[in-house]
């Protein structure tokens, strides 16, 4: 049993250093993205699970799907469909694939978190999406099932114990 506990928490661990690993690899805050709504349908559709890599912004180029923040820090993924050089930095125009118009403002060079790379998993984010607010209960409470499950006595020490009582009992019988 307490087997199984560390096999939970060596999962969770890896998951977390997952994570972190990602995030150095790709060079970015936001290694995996989810896509919600359908803006860029049919390229991504909701709920699709998306690897993002950092990419300098002088290499991005029309067409490049990127990731960027929104003034009120929500994550966008569009598509570049102009760029342009002002006062010292590079300003991109976007529009969804699935919108008849470009997006109404302008995305400065510091909003990019990066360019998408790839579609991973095609719809499972949903999921990830409903469970987001709640990730660290979820994480609280399966530490707290891992130390309950390694504090519970398990039957194969009960037996154990009893054979030992046993086979103390036969050597009291011989001996006697």
């Amino acid at each position: 049993m307490k087997r199984d506990v560390v096999v939970v928490l060596v999962v969770i661990l890896a998951l977390l250093a997952l994570n972190e690993g990602l995030r150095l690899l790709a060079r970015t805050e936001v290694p995996l993205a989810i896509v919600e709504g359908y803006s860029m349908w049919p390229t991504y559709d909701n709920g699709d699970i998306l690897f993002v890599v950092g990419a300098s912004p002088s290499d991005l180029k029309v067409g490049d799907v990127i990731i960027y923040r929104k003034y009120d820090g929500a994550l966008v993924v569009h598509r570049i469909v102009d760029k342009s050089f002002v006062n010292g930095k590079w300003v991109f125009r976007t529009q969804g694939d699935n919108n008849p118009y470009p997006d109404p403002y302008p995305v400065w060079e510091d909003q990019v978190a990066g360019r998408v790379e790839a579609k991973l998993i095609p719809k499972v984010g949903v999921v990830f999406k409903a469970l987001m607010p709640y990730k660290y209960a979820i994480l609280c409470l399966l530490v707290i099932v891992a130390v309950i499950l390694a504090m519970w006595p398990s039957d194969k020490k009960e037996e154990q114990i009893k054979a030992l009582v046993e086979e103390e009992n036969r050597f009291k019988k011989v001996f006697k």
